[in-house]
């Protein structure tokens, strides 16, 4: 057979041509497989209606312009309101005893000042610095007046005024002190205590406050 394929020329390229044939076949079955196993694992899950299938639960997505990983809280950070230094500006009023009689908490001097109806300004202090001075001698100014009886104490001594202190709950120094006449208390000593720094002129309207003889319910807008 061998010497029958060499020696006829037709035989050979009919069968050149079916090997060509089935060469072709292999190669086309091949690249085929590639082709459908490639689409197959690039194609995304749909589900039987034809839309695609939604992430599970838990899955996450990127957002553009979102940070990842960050869970906003829903809890408002806590806040602290500062606590502002007293400025000497606002003054808060109290009630004293029934009676300012010497004793315990109330020197004799301070009783006798109030029964001749003068008007009591008490300054205490802790500190030696500026502030505390410059307070200190606009209140030593003062004592020239007829109408107002002066006293001036350290911290340490607070309580032998007691019975002023307590009733205006003094709860810091410098604090300045002022104890209405008994003619104006209307039957019950009242007293008003102011803090921090204060100039002359702040001093001074501190007791004008305290010798007011005006009504007691002025309005906050004029009438």
């Amino acid at each position: 057979m061998r010497k029958t394929l060499n020696d006829n020329p037709v035989l050979q390229i009919v069968i050149l041509g079916v090997l060509g044939v089935g060469v072709a076949f292999l190669l086309m079955t091949r690249v085929m497989h590639k082709s459908n196993s490639s689409s197959t694992a690039t194609t995304p899950t749909a589900s039987a209606t034809g839309t695609a299938t939604p992430p599970m639960a838990g899955a996450t997505s990127a957002v553009p312009g979102a940070t990842t990983g960050a869970v906003p809280s829903t809890t408002a950070p806590s806040t602290v309101a500062p606590v502002a230094p007293s400025t000497g500006d606002a003054a808060s009023a109290g009630a004293l005893p029934s009676k300012l009689i010497p004793g315990p908490g109330l020197p004799k001097p301070v009783a006798r000042a109030y029964a001749d109806g003068k008007a009591i300004v008490l300054f205490v202090f802790r500190h030696r610095g500026i502030d505390d001075a410059a307070v200190r001698t606009s209140v030593e100014r003062l004592r020239g007046r007829g109408d107002l009886a002066v006293f001036v104490t350290h911290a340490a001594g607070i309580s032998r005024y007691a019975s002023i202190t307590e009733g205006v709950d003094v709860n810091q120094v410098p604090a300045l002190v002022v104890v209405r006449p008994r003619q104006l208390a209307h039957g019950t000593p009242t007293a008003t205590v102011s803090y921090g720094f204060r100039g002359p002129d702040s001093v001074e309207q501190a007791v004008r406050d305290g010798l007011y003889r005006g009504p007691s319910n002025l309005p906050y807008y004029p009438r």
